[in-house]
């Protein structure tokens, strides 16, 4: 069955998109795998988006990224 207003089928699942700001290392790293794997960026990030995700609650590496790669100080 198709949805009235749109004209799509019910069950199919409404394309989103995704704007992302990387600093110039982010970009130049993701840029540099994808094309050492022979991929796009798009579809680089697209999995990788979709890899966190299925993994978030695991508990495993994923969940447990830090925002430094340096130490917290401690006192």
């Amino acid at each position: 069955m198709s949805d009235s207003r749109t004209g799509r089928p019910r069950d199919a699942v409404p394309e989103r998109s995704l704007t992302l700001q990387l600093d110039t290392f982010a970009w130049e790293a993701i840029a540099e795998e994808s094309s050492r794997l022979g991929v796009s960026v798009e579809d680089f990030v697209s999995f990788s988006v979709l890899y966190y995700l299925a993994d978030i609650d695991s508990g495993r590496v994923a969940r447990r990224i830090t925002r430094s790669s340096y130490p917290e100080p401690t006192e």
